[in-house]
């Protein structure tokens, strides 16, 4: 999936009272003095094209629509950086963009909307007349461009962008580390996959997604095949265990093969297929940590072209391949609170193409569930 933000035009002036330094790339201006964790507001009007720091001590409210990032942009620990539900709401990189957003346990970078008061205070000036809520602004976008690291980051109340994520990964060794993403949306779904607030259905190798925190959102993750995930996720709210996420699942963009050597070993959550025809190339392997719970929609299938060694750990302890709709593994996945139960025939199986087993080739492995064989 390409991933394109959404084009609208309008313009609201920001309260004269708020004393706001208008800054972009072609005015570097210094904002005024005072620092306290975001008390001085910066405007960011114009596109970044030459190296630039976002200051640890400032909150900066995207205006500009589209904000292209398009050299080095380096974000300090404790920044704020607030985007313009009209003006300003999404962030995309392009020719040499990239991110380095690097906060620190203590001192987070905060991503969120112009609406949200928690953050940085009443940057929009209208008293408590609005609150945040999901799909405030749409997303940061790396848009091809590699490198981009995001750590001790926290992003909030994001969607309203083509694919409802609010950070979509797109482009080679992309770093997202000890990030929260909490009351965002995710909520794109289709046939041709299922799309997360955190969207690396289109990242490439070198991907690192580990020690970030979801809840409240729709959807909390999507991933390609081309890199490798950990067990080091957390999808709760780790104040209140049973705030979770209405789709509680990793979902797989599966319209490329595994032609690597791949590992999945998250066990908070199942792994969701929907792939007809989601293949394990010949001479390369998925490997499956134990606990680990693969899920498949309806056509779901996956064809494994070595056969039983392409699937390594496949009967390891609490691996099991089950329905979509079955929430005895993991929790309810399709967030239907129980409506649906699984049954024999809900996904397709798991096929030999070595043809080593006698036909009609797929596996019947006890922890095989409701499928059609």
């Amino acid at each position: 999936m390409t991933k394109q933000a959404k084009a609208f035009v309008t313009s609201v002036l920001l309260p004269l009272i708020l004393g706001i330094v208008s800054c972009s790339d072609d005015n570097p201006a210094s904002p005024p003095g005072g620092g306290g964790g975001g008390s001085n507001i910066v405007e960011i009007t114009k596109n970044i094209n030459s190296p630039r720091t976002f200051s640890g001590d400032s909150i900066y409210v995207i205006r500009k629509y589209d904000f292209y990032v398009q050299s080095s942009l380096i974000i300090q620990p404790g920044a704020i950086i607030k985007f313009h539900p009209a003006d300003g709401p999404y962030c995309v990189l392009a020719g040499s963009g990239v991110i380095n957003a690097q906060g620190t346990a203590g001192d987070p970078i905060i991503f969120t909307s112009w609406r949200d008061d928690a953050h940085g205070g009443d940057t929009n000036g209208d008293g408590a007349a609005t609150s945040p809520a999901p799909r405030d602004w749409g997303d940061i976008n790396t848009n091809g461009e590699h490198g981009s690291t995001f750590s001790y980051c926290e992003f909030y109340y994001g969607g309203n962008a083509t694919y409802n994520a609010t950070l979509t990964l797109y482009g080679n060794n992309i770093s997202v580390t000890h990030c929260t993403f909490a009351h965002n949306d995710g909520s794109y779904a289709s046939g041709a996959g299922d799309v997360g607030v955190l969207d690396a259905s289109d990242a490439g190798s070198g991907t690192v997604i580990q020690y970030n925190v979801f809840y409240d959102n729709i959807r909390p993750l999507s991933i390609s095949t081309e890199f490798n995930l950990d067990n080091s996720n957390v999808f709760h709210n780790p104040a209140s265990p049973s705030q979770i996420n209405s789709y509680n699942g990793i979902f797989v963009d599966t319209s490329e093969d595994i032609d690597s050597h791949i590992s999945w070993e998250e066990t908070e959550v199942a792994f969701v297929i929907d792939d007809g025809d989601f293949w394990i190339e010949s001479g390369y392997t998925l490997t499956l940590g134990n606990d680990v719970v693969l899920k498949f929609k309806s056509a779901g299938e996956m064809i494994l072209a070595d056969g039983a060694s392409a699937l390594v750990n496949h009967a390891g302890a609490g691996v099991y391949f089950t329905s979509y709709r079955h929430d005895g593994y993991k929790g309810d996945t399709n967030g239907d609170e129980g409506a649906t139960t699984p049954a024999a025939g809900d996904w397709v199986g798991i096929y030999d193409n070595s043809m080593s087993i006698p036909s009609p080739y797929y596996y019947v492995w006890a922890n095989i569930r409701y499928d059609s064989y």
